[in-house]
């Protein structure tokens, strides 16, 4: 073994670390959109999500769509590794919109249940590493490699 391998050096260190946070973000956001379109996980389903959007949050319905697709079908994208970077893009952006619907409550999570509402920490770590992924890619164990060898 080179030296090097032991600080992140192997050649193949990068791509399963972006094949890791694939993997993590997809986990951490397909339930959510689970919850909109199918409404399981104790979700509502596409019409109870779409009223509660279009009626109660105020959010026009086309960008509503826009927001539950995402969260459905990006996660998905990016555990494959197919247009990673569009669908990374897609929620960073969506996670950056639901932080400025949770700025009133505070940096923390809702751990204890003494908030009104939850925090940001969740959206502030996840738009980070989207971010992160958008600008690095999909790696070599993704779609998009598989395609652009082609």
């Amino acid at each position: 073994m080179k030296p090097g391998y032991l600080f992140g050096t192997c050649p193949c260190a990068t791509s399963a670390g972006q094949l890791l946070l694939r993997i993590t973000l997809g986990v951490a956001m397909w339930p959510h959109g689970a919850q909109k379109v199918l409404g399981w996980f104790g979700g509502g389903g596409l019409d109870a999500t779409l009223s509660a959007f279009t009626g109660g949050m105020g959010i026009p319905a086309p960008l509503a769509w826009i927001a539950i697709l995402t969260e459905f079908f990006a996660p998905l994208a990016i555990v494959s590794g197919l247009l990673t970077r569009l669908a990374a893009l897609g929620l960073a952006i969506t996670m950056g919109v639901a932080m400025t619907h949770n700025w009133d409550h505070g940096f923390f999570m809702n751990w204890y249940g003494n908030q009104s509402g939850e925090g940001i920490e969740y959206q502030i770590l996840y738009v980070g590493a989207a971010l992160a992924l958008m600008l690095m890619g999909a790696g070599k164990y993704s779609l998009d490699a598989l395609l652009d060898r082609k």
